[in-house]
């Protein structure tokens, strides 16, 4: 391979790394829990967004390390709320890098929760 091949396959390894979190923490120490009582009410409120426009924005953002199984979100989403699925993406947690509004805007954060909730079911209480 060139020596361009390789930087460009460092490269892409760097920013797969990055978008993941770089690691860090262990696995019991995962990023899913955040009912450490934060107030969640600037993330409450119902779910407005376009679930097909939602399924790209997670194919750029969130399957690098959700389709991987980091966590596996079939298994692991379910148990948390909308409010707490949006706090989750702006803030962060463990591994899971924080998405602010300069990274997604509130209208991809709105069609991402569309798609978790129709291609995964979540938030069907």
């Amino acid at each position: 391979m060139s020596k361009r091949g390789h930087a460009t396959w460092l490269g892409l390894l760097l920013v797969g790394l990055l978008a993941c979190g770089g690691g860090g923490e262990t696995e019991g120490g995962g990023g899913e829990d955040t009912s450490g009582g934060e107030d969640l009410s600037a993330f409450e409120g119902p779910i407005t967004g376009d679930a097909t426009a939602g399924a790209t924005v997670y194919a750029n953002n969130c399957a690098g390390c959700h389709d991987a199984g980091a966590p596996n979100l079939r298994e692991h989403g379910h148990s948390m709320s909308a409010a707490e699925i949006r706090s989750l993406i702006r803030n962060g947690s463990g591994r899971m890098p924080a998405f602010n509004e300069g990274t997604l805007s509130a209208a991809d954060l709105e069609n991402v929760m569309a798609h978790l909730q129709s291609e995964f079911g979540f938030f069907a209480n």
